[in-house]
């Protein structure tokens, strides 16, 4: 009870803003569900979605786009390509050879 209101309304402010993150991380990202109730899990999960979201801003601004849902789009898209090229190489072109790169005996 010691805080003015301009304090209060700063609190708040800041509060709101945190509020505005977190919609963004569940809609943009599907931070939606916590697949753990581990302290760790869910920090580790928190800062690889932060990672993801640092990454799709790097490549908007890097490909001069306007829109986050489109950057993530195409990025997506981008990555998903390069990923498979590796397998394509791994596998010398052969797709049967793809199944050691799944069956690693972990």
């Amino acid at each position: 009870m010691d805080l003015s209101a301009y304090e209060v309304a700063t609190i708040y402010k800041q509060r709101w803003e945190i509020e505005v993150f977190f919609k963004f991380l569940k809609q943009n990202l599907n931070l939606k569900h916590i697949v753990s109730r581990n302290e760790n899990a869910i920090r580790v999960m928190i800062y690889i979605t932060l990672i993801l979201a640092k990454m799709i801003m790097v490549y908007k601004k890097k490909k001069n786009i306007n829109g986050f849902k489109i950057a993530k789009l195409k990025f997506e898209i981008e990555l998903d390509n390069m990923i498979l090229k590796e397998i394509i190489k791994l596998c010398g072109g052969n797709p049967k050879k793809a199944d050691c790169l799944w069956n690693t005996g972990l």
